[in-house]
């Protein structure tokens, strides 16, 4: 090998190297998504999602929702002005499609996956536009983060607080849900759905669409800070600490009670008999 193709291939070895080595980090940066740029927004704006969401809505929405979701069979809402938040909501925790558009949606297995449900959204998220019909309703909301720290902290001022979740989930939410989440029951056969399977999103949202029997809360009647920290102490009630000892599946102070009553009772009984017994 000559020195000239020798000094050559030196000259070229050191571009190349940095050529490859940035195809590399390139590569694993966008297999990552470490970049904002890369992150999908939560609601997709893509007409080709759009198309695809209207594919499904029309073989598995239509027949209840109407064309274009604008209304159908008695007791199917319709969709032209729900905003992306209901579609999300309703789709994530499996409450659409419903076999009768009279019963209670209840929480069930989702029927369509993460793709499905991100194109149905963008589709029902776009009928206003499609269809030239009001304007679309919340869209899906974003939770702030929890403070590291147990009250505010001033280096962090968007975050928020166990303890401002659980005052604001006192007033607001308690009386159905119950301050331990576990549900109830309302008149007429309304179900109050327990809160131990729902995520940040999904409880957000919740705040914001109310899914009947629930009401709406809109930020004026609660802000985006109280629907985080909501959001947050809901999250913190499906694995609460217990450091009274046994939580009885913290079902609350009633059920607690009750254990107590029959436990007492029963080992009072139990005395009984026994010092009956032997007298």
């Amino acid at each position: 090998m000559s020195v000239a193709l020798r000094s050559r291939r030196r000259l070229l070895a050191g571009p190349l190297g940095l050529i490859a080595l940035a195809m590399i980090l390139g590569s694993v940066l966008f297999m990552a998504g470490g970049s904002a740029h890369g992150q999908q927004p939560l609601v997709s704006t893509n007409p080709v999602d759009i198309a695809a969401g209207s594919q499904l809505f029309t073989a598995h929405c239509e027949s209840c929702h109407g064309y274009q979701g604008k209304g159908g069979v008695p007791g199917a809402p319709a969709l032209v002005n729900v905003g992306a938040a209901a579609a999300d909501f309703y789709l994530t925790t499996g409450r659409m499609p419903l076999n009768d558009p009279g019963n209670e949606p209840l929480r069930h297995k989702p029927a369509f996956n993460e793709l499905q449900i991100r194109q149905l959204v963008a589709y029902v998220n776009a009928l206003p536009e499609i269809t030239g019909i009001g304007t679309a309703g919340p869209t899906i909301p974003t939770v702030a983060p929890q403070c590291q720290t147990a009250t505010p902290d001033p280096n962090n001022p968007g975050c928020v607080t166990l303890s401002e979740g659980q005052q604001a989930f006192a007033i607001n939410c308690g009386q159905c849900h119950q301050l331990g989440g576990s549900g109830g029951m309302l008149s007429k056969g309304n179900v109050v759905p327990g809160l131990h399977n729902a995520n940040l999103t999904q409880i957000a949202e919740a705040i914001r669409i109310g899914p009947q029997p629930m009401p709406m809360f809109s930020p004026a009647q609660l802000s985006d800070h109280d629907m985080s920290a909501i959001s947050h102490y809901v999250k913190y009630l499906q694995n609460p600490a217990s450091p009274g000892g046994l939580g009885i599946s913290h079902f609350g102070p009633v059920a607690e009670g009750f254990v107590g009553i029959i436990g007492g009772f029963g080992i009072l009984l139990l005395a009984v008999r026994f010092i009956g017994t032997r007298g």
